[in-house]
């Protein structure tokens, strides 16, 4: 089978591309531009380069998404591409309209190549977030939902869902949703063999809380939570998202357009920051959010997909310390090794 993955060379990209390489039992074609490199240098000097797999290219470009998808005909696409951050799109107005020109173009153009090219029995695999809903729903279904997002990043990853559940209706395209929750984690098990990790963000444009308290905690300071931090927010390890990616290239789905919530743990930031300290200090809030509210997500049919227990948090988090003190200078680690 053939499977072609956009943004090979990102945090969750990365892992998935190295997991499939080794099963050996697809062609791989790998596609990024390298763009996070250039969004994380305009906000962490500190920015490394990144990993080399895959061919460069860049999928806002309709004649490269066009020629990529006649020459190679994927089975497969796995669509990781896209400008992650809230804080990264509010910067000001020319980057909240760069992150919806550059997600939704990329989604479009790969929705239109499919059609184009009669590729319309092709799996349409896209990881967009499980923010689209905002907090308009008490318990969030795996199922078509309001946009109501908080932030332009958002309200972009909501346009590509409504564009894949119209692109189903009006082409017959074959899609499949992973509404992906905050990702965390620096290594999979291949990658713990392999002796390298993943990205390793903290800067507050592309950083997560998660690893914020862990690099706070390494570095012997106390932890900040935002306001009250009782809000809780919904958490994937690395391994679990990964699997759960390389079980849907097989996995027998319905017709048309499948949404899951790509979640197993529902976890307050107090209760988050005191997994790793107890040293937990509430700083005045950034952002404009309700610090108490329990975000809930029905996530029956995406455990189906996982198949397997998931990943312990706790475990993990000590999983991720034991790395980082392990290599000194923890500020990134995308591809290097001990």
């Amino acid at each position: 089978m053939r499977c072609l993955i956009t943004g090979c060379r990102g945090y969750v990209g990365y892992p998935l591309y190295l997991e499939l390489e080794r099963e050996d039992k697809h062609e791989i074609i790998g596609i990024d531009n390298d763009a996070r490199h250039e969004w994380v240098m305009n906000v962490a000097p500190n920015e490394e380069p990144p990993v080399k797999c895959g061919i460069t290219g860049d999928i806002t470009n309709r004649d490269f998404v066009n020629e990529i998808l006649a020459v190679h005909k994927p089975d497969v696409i796995i669509h990781l591409a896209s400008q992650p951050s809230m804080p990264y799109a509010h910067i000001n107005w020319e980057r909240a309209l760069y992150t919806q020109w550059n997600n939704v173009s990329m989604c479009l153009n790969l929705l239109w190549g499919l059609k184009t090219n009669g590729l319309l029995n092709t799996r349409f695999i896209i990881t967009t977030t499980t923010g689209i809903p905002g907090q308009l729903y008490k318990s969030i279904p795996e199922s078509p939902v309001i946009n109501n997002a908080g932030s332009w990043y958002h309200v972009s990853r909501g346009f590509d869902s409504a564009n894949c559940g119209l692109a189903c209706r009006l082409f017959g395209a074959q899609v499949v949703e992973f509404r992906t929750s905050i990702v965390y984690g620096i290594q999979t098990k291949l990658m713990r063999e392999m002796g390298i990790a993943t990205r390793f963000d903290t800067d507050y444009y592309f950083g997560t809380a998660l690893n914020r308290f862990v690099k706070q905690a390494m570095d012997g300071k106390s932890l900040t939570v935002y306001g009250a931090g009782l809000q809780t927010k919904p958490f994937i390890s690395l391994e679990d998202c990964v699997r759960s990616l390389t079980n849907a290239i097989d996995y027998k789905f319905n017709s048309g357009h499948t949404i899951l919530n790509q979640t197993t743990d529902m976890v307050s930031i107090k209760e988050l920051a005191e997994m790793i300290s107890k040293d937990v200090v509430h700083i005045p809030n950034p952002r404009k959010e309700n610090e108490t509210h329990e975000m809930r997500f029905e996530n029956e049919e995406f455990l189906k997909v996982l198949g397997r227990e998931p990943t312990k948090m706790l475990s993990e988090i000590k999983l991720m310390q034991e790395y980082l003190n392990s290599n000194g200078d923890y500020s990134y680690f995308s591809g290097s090794s001990n």
